[in-house]
């Protein structure tokens, strides 16, 4: 067995949190990843995630703040009511165990990182009756051990509020400095997390093979594909152009995109685009897949939309949210039917189809697919000419879609993993008219409301995602659209994204009230982008020593909790918005 003390790694944490800049992470975390052996690489990268294990296994540590509180308490010697006060005091459970187990007087740091693991595995792992004692006791046993700085990050860890401000390229970066001789390697090793979705993984791979054998990993079922993403116009003419004067208009259903799964001994999982897995939420999807998927191995992506067979309708995105619950499930299947639109085929009996060009993907997925009344491919029409694409849209919205997802149909339209580019363009009902432009926006700060908001958040404010710089720099600030049980439920969403100092990643001339780790994703609807000196989205790439701000925003009452903060509107989009109003108004 290797062994490394997670002392080291809690000092990195700590190095981490205090980084005034991203140069800086990717500094202090090659540091860390150089130090660490290679059999706990992968273990020591998960960890960075603020995880145990790949995000798609599933893995749930079970512990709710109370438990956590209790466990504080054993460890300290000290009441539950004093761990209480020292949390409303720091705002922080990872700081206020440091202070009671400083006060408690110091502990050799002896604790190893695969034995920390390992017993965080054995709390997730507990279940049944006796299983919140058993949790308790275990987590209990380890901070009777920990160090105080090892206290305040293995709380973090299991209460899901890491808060380094350490983002997935970051590591990526890091392993490239470490282990392929500079940054310059992060596109083979980005490739290679987007297709398998597991940073250990690939981390191994490049410790024991070097970037070839990274170069070398390839789509498998079991592993999520990270989901391909589309740009957005609202001109038919400039989507026809970007796409070589072609492409396939497909119907953008209003529903939650999954990733199906079927691996070699059947089983048929669901991944969310956040690679949760719902395959529990949606028992009536597997059981379409397992009847009319024709592959014995595939993967496939496709919309379940909220679906009613008898009137062959389609239902509202309200709807099928229903569906997404823990408990009640066969009345919501009951009560909510639903369908699945195919519109990808990644994988298939043995075959890696993501280099293929989409027509010969679309194909393929046409005869892995025994279409039902319930289980289609999307609607896709070929078009060549402008009013043609109008015609297409007309006709997906009076059929109660969004929009469409235009498809290049070049030789070069590869499925590209976790990208957005400019082989999908998405052309809503949303960006028809110049002054109704919905964008997703990450919370990065908050100001305290006055009058009738005063004693929580009166307003926020929000960021677009800069991917080519891993930064999240802002654009608005908004408090319009929440109701009063959106603003009460507000400052309990946000806390465990709570920060005293602007977070590394985030991009802000501004100075809220609270800083927030990039977590919380928002749909928001507004009248215009305009330029401003104020915000610093798209800074200096549309005029110099100005950036993009949103006028007049809303927020539409959608918690986009199927986004990741990376999954949001990019800078390059509002570009393209802000770009494309401008010429609607000449």
């Amino acid at each position: 067995m290797a062994y490394m003390r997670y002392e080291i790694v809690a000092e990195a944490y700590r190095d981490m949190e205090q980084a005034a800049g991203r140069l800086a992470l990717v500094d202090r975390m090659a540091a860390l990843l150089a130090q660490t052996p290679a059999a706990l690489l992968p273990t020591v990268c998960y960890l960075c995630q603020g995880l145990i294990a790949p995000e798609f296994a599933g893995v749930d540590l079970g512990l709710a703040e109370k438990l956590a509180v209790r466990a504080v308490a054993a460890a300290a010697a000290v009441g539950p009511e004093q761990v209480t006060a020292m949390l409303r005091e720091t705002g922080d459970l990872g700081q206020a165990a440091e202070q009671l187990l400083a006060a408690r007087g110091g502990r050799p740091a002896s604790l190893q990182v695969a034995e920390v693991v390992g017993i965080l595995h054995q709390i997730a792992a507990a279940e049944g009756p006796g299983s919140q004692g058993r949790k308790l006791d275990l987590l209990a046993g380890l901070l009777d051990r920990a160090t105080p700085l090892e206290a305040r990050y293995l709380l973090r860890l299991v209460t899901k509020g890491l808060r380094l401000g350490v983002g997935t390229p970051t590591i990526l970066d890091s392993l490239a400095l470490v282990y392929a001789g500079g940054r310059g390697a992060r596109p083979v090793l980005e490739r290679a997390y987007n297709i398998c979705s597991d940073l250990g993984r690939v981390a191994a791979v490049l410790a024991e093979g070097g970037l070839a054998a990274v170069e070398g990993l390839h789509v498998q079922p079991g592993n999520p594909v990270r989901a391909m993403l589309a740009q957005r116009l609202s001109d038919g003419p400039e989507i026809l152009a970007k796409l070589g004067g072609r492409c396939a208009a497909e119907y953008k259903y209003d529903g939650v995109r999954v990733q199906a799964h079927r691996t070699a001994d059947g089983n048929i999982e669901l991944f969310t685009r956040r690679l949760e897995r719902v395959a529990t939420q949606f028992p009536d999807v597997v059981e379409l897949l397992r009847e009319g998927l024709v592959p014995g191995e595939a993967i496939v992506e496709g919309e379940v939309v909220a679906f009613d067979p008898a009137a062959g309708e389609l239902r509202p995105f309200q709807e099928v949210m229903f569906r997404r619950r823990k408990y009640g499930i066969a009345e919501a299947v009951r009560d909510v039917p639903v369908g699945l639109f195919c519109f990808e085929l990644l994988y298939a009996d043995g075959q890696d189809l993501t280099t293929l060009p989409y027509p010969e993907r679309r194909a393929a997925l046409a005869e892995a697919i025994a279409v039902s009344p319930r289980l289609r491919l999307t609607t896709a029409t070929e078009v060549s000419s402008a009013d043609g694409l109008e015609a297409a849209f007309e006709q997906a919205v009076t059929d109660g879609c969004e929009g469409l997802v235009c498809k290049s149909v070049s030789p070069a339209s590869v499925y590209q993993a976790g990208a957005r580019g400019w082989l999908w363009i998405k052309l809503k009902r949303d960006y028809r008219t110049e002054l109704s432009d919905t964008v997703d926006l990450v919370v990065v700060g908050a100001f305290y409301g006055r009058g009738r908001r005063r004693g929580g958040y009166g307003a926020l404010l929000l960021a677009a995602y800069d991917p080519a710089a891993d930064v999240f720099p802002t654009v608005t600030r908004c408090g319009t659209g929440f109701s009063d049980a959106d603003l009460a439920a507000l400052p309990a969403r946000l806390a465990p994204l709570a920060r005293g100092e602007r977070p590394a990643r985030v991009y802000a001339w501004q100075e809220p009230d609270v800083w927030f780790e990039p977590g919380m994703v928002l749909e928001i609807l507004s009248a215009e982008l305009t330029l401003s000196p104020n915000y610093t989205a798209a800074w200096g790439q549309v005029k110099q020593d100005a950036g993009l701000a949103m006028r007049f925003p809303r927020f539409t009452g959608r918690w986009r909790d199927d986004k990741s903060p990376e999954d949001a509107t990019t800078t390059t989009e509002l570009i393209e918005l802000y770009r494309t109003a401008r010429r609607a108004q000449r």
